[in-house]
């Protein structure tokens, strides 16, 4: 499990572990490899890529203040959900739900690694500081009419 900043770009965190995918009617979960990339370029979002052994990669783009506050009480809405688990030893997972409602995946991440990644993250970037680091040019010349 990697969870310092990689070592070919000190403005780029990545986390490889597994997730547990749970399906329904089966009785033992299925392990997912899963990456999570942090780009300092790209301060307010993670993306998370699902390495799928049978089909193609499936990529999600996560909020890292929505991943970060899943980890505390549920986040998120609609097609993506984040929320700490409950039982007797509560707050070891992490579940992620992605996709509609009726049609989804269920997942669960090791709490523990999720956090000391999302440490990683924001020694990269401090939180309230992602204003910072986007490259707004893009957007000033399409205000500016360019």
């Amino acid at each position: 499990m990697e969870t310092e900043p990689s070592r070919s770009a000190r403005h780029d965190a990545r986390w490889c572990t597994v997730a547990h995918q749970y399906l329904p009617h089966s009785d033992a979960p299925l392990l997912v490899p899963v990456t999570f990339g942090y780009r300092r370029s790209d301060p307010l979002r993670v993306r998370a890529t699902f390495h799928c052994p049978q089909d193609d990669d499936v990529v999600w783009d996560l909020g890292r203040d929505l991943l970060a506050t899943g980890t505390r009480t549920v986040s998120g809405g609609a097609d993506l959900l984040v929320w700490p688990a409950e039982g007797p030893e509560p707050q070891r997972q992490v579940w992620l739900r992605l996709g509609p409602q009726h049609t989804h995946a269920l997942l669960a991440l090791d709490r523990t690694g999720l956090l000391a990644w999302l440490d990683t993250t924001y020694a990269l970037v401090p939180a309230d500081s992602e204003g910072d680091h986007l490259d707004w040019t893009p957007i000033e010349q399409l205000l500016a009419g360019r």
